[in-house]
Parts: C-alpha cells; sequence; structure tokens
C-alpha cells in the first residue's frame, strides 16, 4: 500500500505543479474533471491529492487498521456530512451544519462497528474516539483541507488512545 500511495502521491504532486504551472493545462483539467472538483479546486491543490498524501501519511504512521479506519471515516464520512449538512435547516458553526456533524460521526462509528466485527481494527473504543475526533476536525475552520487533516489526526486519536 505504502509503494502504491507513494507513486500515487508523487503522480499527483507533480499534476498539481505543472497544472498551476501552465494555465492551458489548468483549464483542460479543470473542464475534464469539472464534475469531481470543489469550487475554487482549479486556483488551488485538489481535495485528491491531499487525500493521497494523507492516506500515505495513515499508512506510514499507523497501525493497518488504525490507516484503514482513518480513511474510511473521511471517505464515507465526509460526503455523508456534507449531504446531511446541506439539507438540514437551521443555525451554522463555521459555515457547518451540526446535523452534518452528528452524522459523520454516526457514520464512523457504524464504520467501526463494521471493522471491529470484521476484525480489521482493534478494539471499538479507540475507533469511537477516532469517529469523534473525525467528525469534529471535519466541522473546525482548519487551515489546511480537511482530506489531510481528519484521517491524521483521527488517526493519532485511535493511536493514542490505543498505548
Amino acid at each position: 500500500m505504502v509503494v502504491l500511495l507513494s507513486a500515487l502521491a508523487g503522480t499527483a504532486i507533480v499534476l498539481e505543479a505543472a497544472r498551476f504551472r501552465h494555465p492551458p493545462l489548468n483549464a483542460a483539467l479543470t473542464r475534464l474533471l469539472r464534475p469531481l472538483l470543489k469550487r475554487g479546486e482549479n486556483r488551488k491543490v485538489t481535495g485528491a491529492t491531499y487525500m493521497i498524501i494523507a492516506g500515505l501519511g495513515c499508512f506510514l504512521l499507523f497501525d493497518k487498521g488504525v490507516a484503514v479506519a482513518a480513511l474510511l471515516f473521511l471517505s464515507v464520512g465526509d460526503p455523508v456530512a456534507a449531504l446531511v449538512g446541506s439539507a438540514a435547516p437551521g443555525r451554522r458553526l463555521w459555515g457547518k451544519s451540526p446535523w452534518g456533524t452528528l452524522a459523520m460521526f454516526c457514520a464512523g462509528a457504524s464504520i467501526a462497528l463494521v471493522l471491529r466485527q470484521a476484525g480489521v481494527a482493534g478494539p471499538l473504543g479507540p475507533l469511537i474516539v477516532g469517529a469523534l475526533a473525525a467528525a469534529i476536525v471535519e466541522a473546525l475552520p482548519l487551515p489546511v483541507d480537511d482530506n489531510a487533516t481528519v484521517p491524521l489526526i483521527s488517526g493519532g486519536a485511535m493511536t493514542l488512545m490505543s498505548l
């Protein structure tokens, strides 16, 4: 996994550098990938690049089960949070709906249960703490893209809880 993610991260970094150096390439890639890009990603590093780099970091820093859980919290929980949060009425905190944050935690807790039952990850307590950390980090207005912070911080929380 580390070899694959290293190759993907290297490729993503080279593509990001190339598209910022060559505006016509950036315009072509933006047109081609428009359905997959968030608003403004034509002018900044994409969330996919952050996710690949964070995935590599997770597999380098954490136990395999923790890395898998942390990446699933992001890849399943973040879209769930976006779907629920965008549909939920009411107040927003830093532009995020508390309902979306709760939905992300519930998705993460469900993932934790499945991974524990499947024997992929360790004890349930650290996994639930990781799911909670992922939901909180996703809701916070941090300066770094949540595709990087969610898996790395939730993985760190699970690792610390496992010590």
